[in-house]
């Protein structure tokens, strides 16, 4: 396809436009999204108020974070995902949505598992179940992000369902974020993530039935639970912040308990199609309990192996550094994540040159384990190192200064309270706006202006900060202000970012190739967002060699309002790349077509056998 034809929106009434959000997979996309976003906030965010509450140092919490490079690193397991058929669940649901039932599978125990942890007695425990869910939410998402790929009609739909995806990402992370703090507060942490794991349990479900006669209405009614508790969660964050008794918290809270009836009656009548389906197995198919078992007995014997192997290397790399008489320094952590950021797009540099040579009927070129790398470098050539430096660019600045915020609030002098009003339950739902705004601004006026917006926008939203923490916490105002900004600009960013990263892949390969994009993406930020409180640090005075110097109780403490105001301009001047790449965005297609574009890899099994 030219760069005119994908640029060149289609022109459509806003009641066309509407109809394309109607769609049975836009239900289905909204239902994934939420299986997405649920564990992300539960090995992060969530984690870190239990770890506080425990007494963990800030710093180990901070490493904590870096669980999340299990979605940085996905490319390495997702050729896997991409051609090996997972036993008895490929019969029962296809290929990509047997992983996806897998991977839900693993979400579901670990939540379980680190739920029986105790971070003061046992912090080794949840370590390794921490891991485990973002290595499984991590497999999730390959399975998603090929599914979703696969079921677009043309580049246009990719936006349409890039915003389903997420809407349902964003109430995730309010139900994880916020309804589990609350539920932890009323009986205990362990309570809430068991609570999540069943949550996890019934999105999996969902996925398992929703083609079956009935299922697409549990599907929609899940949909309308999910909605509604959106809802309620906005309206009653609203009425935190007004007088008690006054006529507007009386309606805020009126419509909170609305939303929550109608999401009730949404649950029964989610009971009832399901109990429907479940009678209803899908024509041509042949539904077995023993495909079932053998395909959950796989799902466990997998997450038992990798449990395995995680709690090996958590063992042994500790005891061989000090063996070695090796101590890792804070501020060597903080080199070497940027050396580590920087090593994939060098090597792809180096690379280039040798796949291009390739000839197309090269035997590597339908290699199934090197076909989905070789194929995008041979592909664009050179362009390719200019998309992984725009990938890698487009979130960098909303990704280091996210770790430092809610450090920043308490800096400030907020209570946890406001804090869980503003950011917790308001901040997700506020997003909705900026996803929306995207899903619309793609349709009308292409993703090249949409790309650049949401460029210019996160940089002026990560502004906001460095003006916030100057401001009197005596008025939640200001917090609302920033956090507003900053969402709305991320939820706009983040929804065309994935849209465009969905046109970039080859279908033949479109979960390895759009796992590249999401790895390259993050992992640079992730690494530096590791080490943001020692940036803080050195903003607010602290000199390199106090830095190298202290020890395992290094937390913020010794910050300061100015330095976290001079770490956030920090941070927006990192998304200036990202505003003057977006402009070279219609450049960014490739000169060769896919070796395999109308001759697709066997499977995995396949291909051995042959």
């Amino acid at each position: 396809m030219s760069s005119a034809a994908r640029e060149a929106p289609q022109q459509r009434s806003f009641a066309e436009t509407l109809k394309l959000f109607a769609q049975p997979k836009m239900a289905m996309m909204l239902v994934l999204g939420f299986t997405a976003g649920l564990p992300f906030l539960l090995y992060f965010s969530t984690l870190s108020v239990w770890l506080k509450e425990s007494k963990i140092d800030e710093a180990l919490i901070g490493f904590f974070s870096w669980f999340g490079l299990a979605y940085s690193f996905k490319f390495i397991w997702a050729p896997l995902v991409d051609r090996f058929n997972p036993p008895g669940l490929t019969r029962l649901f296809g290929r990509r949505r047997a992983w996806i039932f897998v991977a839900q599978i693993g979400i579901a125990l670990s939540m379980v598992g680190l739920g029986f942890s105790n971070p003061t007695s046992s912090l080794a425990a949840t370590a390794l179940f921490s891991f485990l869910i973002a290595f499984s939410s991590a497999t999730q998402d390959i399975g998603i992000d090929a599914w979703r790929i696969e079921a677009a009609a043309n580049d246009d739909e990719q936006s349409t369902l890039a915003a389903a995806y997420q809407y349902g990402y964003k109430v995730g992370m309010v139900i994880s974020g916020g309804v589990a703090l609350v539920i932890a507060g009323v009986a205990s942490f362990p309570v809430a993530y068991w609570a999540m794991a069943f949550t996890m349990a019934l999105g999996a479900f969902v996925f398992a039935i929703w083609d079956r006669k009935w299922g697409l209405q549990a599907a929609a009614a899940a949909g309308v639970v999910l909605l509604t508790i959106g809802f309620a969660s906005a309206f009653g964050a609203f009425a935190g912040i007004t007088e008690p008794g006054s006529f507007a918290n009386m309606l805020l809270n009126a419509l909170s308990w609305l939303s929550y009836g109608v999401a009730a009656l949404a649950g029964i009548g989610f009971l009832a199609a399901s109990l429907l389906a479940l009678r209803n197995p899908v024509e041509g198919t042949d539904f077995s309990i023993s495909s079932l078992f053998i395909g959950i007995g796989f799902a466990v014997g997998a997450y038992l192996a990798i449990a395995v192997i995680a709690a090996i290397i958590g063992t042994a790399l500790p005891a061989a550094l000090d063996a070695m008489g090796i101590r890792v320094k804070r501020g060597d952590v903080a080199l070497w994540a940027i050396y580590i950021a920087a090593a994939p797009i060098m090597a792809c540099a180096i690379a280039i040159p040798f796949i291009r040579r390739l000839t197309a009927d090269a035997p590597v070129m339908r290699n199934p384990t090197f076909a989905p790398f070789l194929d995008f470098f041979w592909r664009h050539g050179w362009v390719a190192l200019l998309i992984l430096l725009f990938v890698s660019s487009y979130r960098l600045s909303d990704i280091v200064m996210g770790i430092m915020a809610k450090p920043a609030y308490t800096q400030m002098g907020y209570s946890p309270a406001d804090i869980g009003i503003v950011s917790g339950t308001y901040g997700p739902w506020i997003i909705f706006v900026g996803v929306a705004l995207a899903g619309l601004s793609a349709l009308k006026l292409g993703l090249r202006w949409s790309l650049i917006i949401g460029a210019v926008v996160s940089v002026l939203g990560n502004l906001t900060f460095a003006w916030l923490v100057h401001q009197s916490p005596e008025t939640l105002v200001p917090l609302f202000i920033a956090v507003t900004a900053d969402n709305i600009a991320g939820g706009y960013a983040g929804t065309v970012f994935v849209a465009f990263m969905s046109t970039m892949v080859a279908k033949a390969f479109a979960g390895t190739q759009y796992a590249i994009f999401s790895s390259i993406y993050s992992l640079g930020p992730k690494l530096v967002a590791g080490t943001s409180g020692v940036m803080v640090l050195l903003f607010s005075g602290v000199s390199w060699a106090e830095v190298q110097a202290m020890g395992d109780d290094v937390s913020v403490e010794l910050a300061t309002n100015a330095g976290y105001s001079q770490f956030f301009i920090m941070a927006a001047a990192l998304g200036l790349p990202a505003i003057i790449l977006s402009f070279f965005a219609n450049v960014m297609r490739p000169d060769r077509e896919s070796v395999l574009q109308n001759d697709p890899l066997p499977s995995l099994e396949d291909a051995v056998k042959t």
